[in-house]
């Protein structure tokens, strides 16, 4: 196996601790409401995906590639690499996004401090994407998204935007980071 696929699992971080975060709602909603309910039941969907199939398939396309033993074509392979590593890098950004709206979700309804719970972990998690992941991406990927994090922090604490208001916020950043990420991926994947 290449060597740059051992830091690759590095990367597994993010994804999973989407996951995690999914549980941790689901088990927030089902206390909230005293029974089970469908948006409870989907997040432990998400969490399910987040921590086991993703990082499966992962393992899959790494495994599969370095090997050569799988029946399927190789060329099959190399594009589900090629939308991992996207996945990864730029969807990392996305992700966090996600982790931010369901952290200030569960801060909203349970009245605790969205400093502590949503933004350490949002500031944290975007110096370790922008360090870790974006460290080799082009075009000053990394600076950028330094700012990006830095900036979002400062313009929403600046107007005090309650934590429902974050959760919203950020759950519409992360499907439209998600979108464009795939759009971009398309265009990427007909010029390779």
């Amino acid at each position: 196996m290449e060597s740059y696929r051992y830091l690759q699992f590095l990367y597994l971080i993010i994804p999973i601790t989407v996951g995690i975060e999914f549980f941790l709602s689901a088990q927030q909603e089902r206390k909230t409401l005293h029974k089970e309910s469908a948006v409870a039941v989907i997040m432990d969907a998400g969490g399910y995906l987040f921590t086991a199939l993703i990082p499966a398939l992962f393992l899959f396309t790494i495994v599969g590639l370095s090997q050569r033993r799988l029946a399927l074509p190789e060329q099959f392979l190399h594009r589900i690499d090629r939308y991992g590593v996207l996945f990864f890098f730029l969807g990392s950004w996305w992700q966090i996004f996600l982790i931010t709206a369901l952290r200030a979700r569960r801060a909203a309804s349970s009245g605790k401090p969205i400093f502590s719970c949503v933004w350490c972990p949002y500031l944290l998690l975007g110096l370790y994407v922008s360090a870790l992941i974006l460290w080799t991406a082009p075009f000053g990927l990394m600076w950028f998204s330094l700012f990006w994090f830095a900036a979002s922090f400062g313009i929403l604490t600046l107007f005090d935007m309650p934590a429902a208001k974050v959760s919203a916020i950020f759950l519409v950043l992360a499907g439209l980071t998600f979108i464009g990420e795939n759009f971009f991926f398309v265009i990427l994947d007909a010029i390779i």
